[in-house]
């Protein structure tokens, strides 16, 4: 196996030889114990004969009258050639593996989730010292939970646990605030009064008198749970009324929609990808995640100014392209499909739409107006500060 191996790796010419009575050169070359790889006859004075590297200087000795060229070289001499011939391609390429493999480990963002603005500085500073940050290289496992540890230590009284998450070229570190036992404070006594004007749809009370009822209609600011505690007309207590109030508001939305529309969104997928440009030609490095169409900004690495060629980083973000050719009906099916989606995205949890209707639509060269009437069921609860009542009967 090993002479095998060798024997392929040995360097051998293939050479033309032009000259009369060839058979005559072709006994002088084995009599002198060249040996003849392959020999192939072209003519009566035209051969091509494969030898060996180390064999070339005794064919030309033995020549003399033949004419003898080179025309093909094989084993570890052609590559050799082939490297020298290709050696700034070789070399582009063997610096744009190295440079992607450094971008790839190299850390370009890290982001702290947390609502407590001051405490997720606090702790980028303390990664930060820890090496994780920024345009450092990536930990590995057991670094990662040496951080970890050292971070959790050092707020035993503030964080329960910490999760880092690696994701491409960020760190995204999430944690959870270790719960306090606080003292409760003095309960501040208050009506629950409504937000907005309404009609009452849902009562949701556990502290307070109940003075509206579910379908009454209220002003915004009027009193829906009141904090004075009434029984047979005497005020028996003063409490800090507690619940949730819904009610059916309304809204009224104008919208002008086009006939033909067209437009380019961000979907907001990103990728940072290494690129070889060649003229106008580009080549992605490694990218198994592309993009059918994009934006993207690029930073030149590395160029060459005898060669159209250049390695670039492109920040790429993902586009959707939207042509459309309305007719009427299409408009007022997506002109009421935004509107709920405007109104929906400032709803919480337990609003919802309740029903919707077009009051009118005004017809222009270009485009269709729609004014559409909404009813929603929001949460209207509200709350008033009120003083104890005093003059309590026993």
């Amino acid at each position: 196996m090993k002479n095998n191996i060798l024997f392929l790796f040995k360097s051998k010419f293939n050479l033309n030889v032009k000259g009369n009575n060839i058979e005559r050169f072709i006994k002088r070359l084995k009599s002198n114990n060249i040996e003849i790889l392959n020999i192939k006859y072209i003519s009566k004075n035209e051969v091509s004969i494969k030898i060996y590297k180390y064999d070339y200087d005794k064919v030309i000795k033995l020549k003399t009258i033949y004419e003898i060229n080179i025309i093909e070289s094989y084993g570890i001499i052609k590559i050799i050639d082939k490297s020298l011939e290709n050696r700034f391609m070789i070399l582009f390429i063997l610096i744009s593996l190295i440079s992607l493999y450094i971008i790839t480990n190299i850390i370009f963002d890290v982001d702290v989730i947390t609502n407590d603005s001051k405490m997720g500085k606090t702790l980028l500073e303390e990664f930060g010292k820890l090496g994780l940050k920024k345009y450092n290289f990536k930990k590995n496992y057991n670094r990662l939970q040496e951080i970890k540890k050292t971070i959790i230590n050092n707020h035993r009284d503030e964080i329960e646990w910490i999760e880092i998450e690696n994701i491409g070229t960020k760190y995204i570190i999430r944690y959870e605030p270790r719960i306090k036992n606080k003292e409760e404070e003095e309960t501040v006594l208050r009506n629950i009064v409504a937000r907005k004007n309404c009609v009452i749809k849902g009562i949701n009370v556990s502290k307070g008198q109940i003075i509206k009822n579910v379908g009454t209609y209220v002003k915004k600011g009027d009193v829906i749970v009141s904090g004075y505690i009434d029984l047979n007309g005497t005020i028996k207590d003063t409490v800090s009324s507690t619940g949730t109030i819904y009610g059916e508001v309304w809204y009224k939305v104008e919208i002008t929609y086009p006939y033909k529309y067209s437009e380019v969104t961000l979907t907001g997928n990103k990728n940072k990808v290494l690129v070889i440009k060649i003229l106008n030609k580009e080549i992605e490095l490694f990218n198994f995640n592309k993009y059918k169409t994009k934006k993207s900004t690029s930073k030149t690495i590395l160029k060459n100014n005898l060669l159209p060629i250049k390695l670039v980083f492109q920040d790429q973000m993902e586009t959707i392209e939207i042509n459309e050719n309305n007719k009427e009906s299409d408009i007022i099916e997506k002109s009421i499909s935004l509107s709920k989606d405007k109104i929906q995205k400032a709803l919480k949890d337990g609003e919802f739409i309740s029903s919707y209707k077009v009051l009118n639509k005004i017809i222009h060269s270009d485009s269709l107006t729609l004014n559409i009437f909404f009813s929603v069921i929001e949460d209207v609860t509200d709350y008033e500060e009120i003083k104890k009542y005093e003059e309590i009967v026993e």
